[in-house]
């Protein structure tokens, strides 16, 4: 009669073999952190996959034209890190047409500071005309660090 034979084999772990393994399984795992470790402190891939620049150290001020003014603000890098975002001019009619824009502005200046990330802001949801020329003013003031 055919067929397939299989021979079962005995496996012996030794308290020595064990040690072995264990040693070389902790090698590993420190390994793999440090790795990754050290690779989160270079320029090169974000958590996302997107390659990013370093943002130079100083004021920058980016400035978005709309039809009632100039939207104009200050960021504050330190570090190669956004440390502070200041709008310093918007146009009045915005303000005085919608009152619960200082709120909407503090939160996109806020998230934008904690994720270093001005597409963040855009997750908001704020999707008024206002919001995006802010967002513009920010982006244009990073983009001028990274070319001075």
């Amino acid at each position: 009669m055919g067929g397939i034979f299989i021979k079962s084999k005995i496996i012996i772990v030794t308290k020595k073999s064990l040690i072995v393994y264990a040693a070389l399984l902790l090698i590993l795992v420190i390994g793999l952190v440090l790795l990754f470790t050290l690779r989160n402190n270079e320029v090169g891939l974000a958590a996302s996959g997107y390659t990013y620049l370093r943002y130079n150290d100083g004021i920058y001020v980016g400035i978005e034209k709309t039809e009632s003014g100039d939207v104009k603000a200050e960021v504050t890098i330190r570090n190669s890190k956004i440390k502070d975002i200041k709008l310093i001019e918007i146009p009045s009619d915005y303000i005085s047409n919608n009152p619960n824009i200082k709120d909407e502005i503090s939160d996109i200046i806020y998230t934008t500071i904690k994720s270093q990330n001005v597409a963040a802001a855009n997750d908001l949801g704020n999707s008024s005309y206002v919001m995006g020329k802010v967002i513009k003013a920010v982006r244009n003031a990073l983009n001028e660090s990274l070319i001075n």
